[in-house]
């Protein structure tokens, strides 16, 4: 069987200013005006880029959350904009380039489950800058947070297992949620999230994560049989998973800290992207998206 194509990972506060991710090693620092904190990658199985073959890790040297994932973003840090509350930070995917001629036929069915998983998700997956957006409260796995003086330093971050609280951020007459199910759900109103505010005395951690992506073939499989090859649907750009702020009509969002993945082939270089031929059916897939986004 070929190996799987190469992972490239950077991260940085925004699209314009990345570095490279340590994968599964050590986490990231990201400073800007709008976050201050550090972002870990772990990936199952990866397989990185040919200039460091046989020394990166191919597996996590931290624990994941739970026993069958096999991939985290993860992050801790303050959120440092003026006024702002938890409806106004988004988490979720975003594109610079179309991506409606690389979608596979069963798109439809896969946004039908996504949206099962988290239904706050908005997304536009045909718009010419695709977008795939929910509010950071109501999509995470995993999310704590703890007050910390705006002046003292960040503690070491160690990307590993951690107890959900949210407690410190919610008001006095909201009771903490019991679990993280019971978060996201509190979280899916939009007047639930405008009543907790963030602040730089916030220290709060987060964790994406799920099991649906194998990376030793780099597949996504979800419950029901579908199942993807995502290397024959890529583009040719990063995928890109975004923390930002809810833009304004018109305007660009702000940006507090982004992860992009790129394919490499195996001796080096860009991945070509697929080809519109190799999205077979996606004038159908097309059509079934719409009818759900409508």
């Amino acid at each position: 069987m070929p190996a799987a194509p190469r992972i490239v990972c950077k991260a940085g506060p925004s699209l314009d200013s990345l570095s490279p991710v340590d994968v599964n090693r050590t986490a990231l620092a990201i400073s800007s005006s709008a976050f201050e904190g550090h972002v870990a990658v772990r990936l199952k199985d990866y397989r990185g880029p040919a200039a460091q073959e046989g020394t990166y890790e191919r597996q996590p040297q931290d624990a994941l959350m739970n026993e069958g994932d096999t991939w985290s973003i993860s992050f801790e840090g303050r959120f440092k904009a003026d006024g702002l509350t938890a409806d106004d930070v988004l988490f979720g995917n975003v594109w610079r380039k179309p991506i409606r001629d690389f979608l596979p036929y069963g798109t439809s069915a896969a946004l039908r489950f996504v949206r099962y998983m988290d239904p706050s998700l908005e997304c536009d997956l045909y718009a010419d800058k695709p977008w795939a957006l929910s509010p950071l409260f109501a999509t995470l796995q995993y999310l704590s947070a703890k007050p910390l003086a705006a002046a003292e330093p960040l503690p070491t971050f160690k990307p590993d297992t951690f107890p959900e609280d949210v407690a410190p951020l919610l008001p006095s007459s909201t009771p903490p949620p019991a679990d993280p199910a019971a978060r996201r759900s509190l979280f899916s109103k939009a007047d639930a999230r405008r009543a907790v505010a963030l602040a730089p005395s916030h220290l709060v951690r987060g964790d994406f994560s799920h099991g649906f992506l194998a990376f030793d073939n780099l597949s996504l499989a979800l419950p029901g049989g579908l199942k993807f090859k995502l290397d024959k649907y890529w583009n040719g750009e990063p995928v890109v998973f975004s923390c930002q702020r809810r833009a304004e009509p018109g305007k660009d969002a702000e940006t507090f800290f982004v992860v992009t993945f790129e394919l490499e082939a195996d001796e080096g270089g860009a991945l070509p992207a697929g080809t519109k031929e190799a999205a077979e059916g996606v004038a159908d897939a097309q059509e079934e998206v719409n009818e759900d986004v409508d």
